[in-house]
């Protein structure tokens, strides 16, 4: 995977599956790495999807619709092994109207009144070993006296009705957090959600890990709205006495 950082972000991605096509013929979903099983023999056309977890969940996998197909001939040697390396680019006619990266001086995501504690500045230089791209991420703390975070976007998004539209978001958490939309129209507003939950990581060290988050339905559905929010809310889990959650690379894509 690689990206133009200035106009999409930086090149993160969690692609999962090869949807493998030979010859424009569907050979099958394959879970990387993988090693696929051909009868046949000679040159042939292959063409490879790049597959993405809808919403974090193994049991929806799909093609990404913004990720650049693979394609190129192979020569196919019976009882031989071929190794590809294929790699893929963004397509070139998206949108990112929303890229938060933390780089910049000020924060996307504005505090809600129910919040009482805020997004952090995570500087690589005190805490090498927790950013993993660029100079800075976002934290949030989460204690029994600052039990309750929540924040919206401060922009206000055109998003398209009826077609793919997702979200990114790279994290590391201890504290589940969940992620919702706020549709404004002439009336008023309408939060939809949560959407997603970003279930907490307790089964050894945090790691970062990327969630693609599907957003036409619940964007589709509210055909009078003038623009949408996206929201972010965590409270502290129960059993637990703090938490933290990073985020980084927050980005909407679509046409």
């Amino acid at each position: 995977m690689a990206t133009n950082v200035a106009i999409e972000g930086e090149n993160s991605h969690n692609i999962t599956d090869a949807w493998l096509y030979m010859d424009n013929q569907p050979l099958g979903v394959f879970e990387l790495p993988c090693k696929v099983p051909i009868l046949s023999e000679g040159k042939h056309s292959f063409t490879i999807w790049p597959g993405i977890k809808d919403n974090g969940i193994s049991d929806t996998r799909v093609r990404y619709p913004f990720y650049q197909k693979w394609q190129s001939d192979v020569t196919l040697v019976k009882n031989d092994t071929v190794e590809i390396y294929p790699a893929t680019t963004y397509k070139s006619d998206l949108v990112f109207p929303l890229m938060e990266d933390f780089e910049d001086s000020g924060i996307d995501f504005g505090p809600d009144p129910l919040s009482d504690t805020p997004f952090v500045f995570i500087s690589a230089t005190e805490y090498p070993d927790i950013v993993q791209w660029g100079n800075k991420c976002g934290g949030i703390f989460l204690t029994s006296t600052d039990s309750v975070f929540k924040a919206a976007t401060s922009m206000n998004l055109h998003l398209p009705s009826g077609q793919p539209v997702y979200m990114e978001i790279d994290y590391m958490n201890t504290n589940s957090i969940a992620m919702g939309v706020i549709a404004e129209n002439s009336t008023g507003v309408a939060q939809h959600g949560p959407l997603v939950l970003m279930n907490k990581q307790d089964s050894g060290p945090p790691v970062w890990k990327k969630i693609y988050i599907a957003l036409q339905e619940d964007i589709s559905y509210e055909v009078n709205a003038s623009s949408f929010e996206i929201y972010l809310l965590s409270i502290l889990e129960q059993e637990l006495t703090s938490g933290y959650i990073y985020m980084d690379n927050i980005k909407i894509v679509h046409y």
